[in-house]
């Protein structure tokens, strides 16, 4: 057999050197000799110098203040539950109703009263001016032809007072029946409460709660939110230490001069630490009950509060009466 003719392997192969001391000192021109038959050459891995050289550099990405403020605006469109903590919380979806007074609204959150949602008043006495810091909004809800439901009032109605504000077709009064006891009255006046929400055909509720635990105002928070009415629950100040599902809570306590003190315990914005005092619209005069003018009434005139003075008691009418 004949010989097969063998090609002679290469004397040596010429690996750059030192493979682990310092690069040569012509790095491209090792890069780029010319290879020859037989000789492995290993290019040199370019160094920190190039890697800078050949990385192109990177674009800025700080938001400028217009683009922060875009940003912003774009998330509170898209979340309307969202607020940032210095500023006032946005109404949402549901509407809100008119304060009736400028300075109240500069301070309520979408500058009104919520709706689908229970606010929660808080008295240092009955009659403090609740009526009154209320009655814008009522009559705005009146005119569009919703019904108010007043339960458990803790005085009678003045309906010739009311008349001036609510049409009499509009406002239902809903009482406990006479010899209930405490208990059975505060279940049946949250019931009534209760069915109004359900019957989603009030637009406003006023319910008088003293001794309501907090999931009862949890239930009526639940049912107003299924709707669109507004719910004021008035309760005694001592339920401050509570706590309560309330998007709104109040404290209204009277001042002399026909004033009322606000102080915002809970609401979507900002913390206030001194409270609110609100000039409220005096009393409208009630026909056919005149007051006696005397020296002490010139002078305590100006501190006139919802609950009326006391008077001699007329045949057939009750002494008390809500104004």
């Amino acid at each position: 057999m004949p010989a097969q003719p063998y090609a002679a392997p290469p004397s040596a192969v010429d690996l750059p050197l030192p493979l682990f001391g310092p690069a040569p000192a012509s790095r491209d021109a090792s890069r780029l000799a010319p290879e020859s038959p037989g000789v492995a050459h290993i290019p040199a891995a370019p160094d920190a110098t190039d890697a800078t050289d050949a990385t192109e550099p990177a674009e800025s990405t700080t938001l400028t203040p217009e683009d922060r403020r875009a940003a912003v605006a774009d998330l509170e469109q898209r979340y309307p539950g969202l607020w940032r903590a210095g500023q006032l919380g946005h109404p949402g979806r549901q509407p809100v109703w008119p304060a009736g007074y400028d300075a109240l609204a500069a301070e309520l959150p979408g500058g009104g009263w919520p709706a689908a949602a229970v606010t929660e008043l808080l008295l240092a006495q009955d009659g403090a001016g609740e009526l009154r810091l209320l009655m814008p909004a009522l009559r705005a809800i009146a005119a569009t032809g919703r019904r108010v439901g007043i339960v458990n009032p803790p005085y009678l109605p003045n309906a010739m007072g009311l008349a001036d504000n609510l049409p009499a077709n509009q406002w239902f009064w809903v009482r406990a029946p006479a010899g209930a006891t405490q208990g059975a009255r505060r279940a049946d006046m949250l019931w009534a409460a209760e069915q109004m929400l359900r019957s989603q055909a009030f637009g406003a509720v006023m319910v008088w709660l003293s001794g309501a635990r907090p999931e009862a105002i949890r239930r009526l928070q639940v049912l107003a939110h299924a709707g669109d009415t507004v719910v004021w629950v008035l309760r005694p100040r001592k339920a401050l230490h509570e706590s309560s599902p309330a998007v709104l809570r109040l404290s209204l306590s009277p001042m002399p001069g026909n004033v009322l003190s606000i102080a915002f315990h809970k609401r979507r914005g900002p913390v206030r630490d001194t409270p609110l005092l609100l000039p409220l619209a005096g009393m409208a005069h009630v026909p056919g009950r005149p007051a006696p003018v005397t020296e002490k009434s010139l002078v305590h005139a100006a501190d006139t509060l919802d609950r009326g003075a006391p008077a001699a008691p007329v045949a057939g009418r009750a002494a008390a009466e809500l104004a």
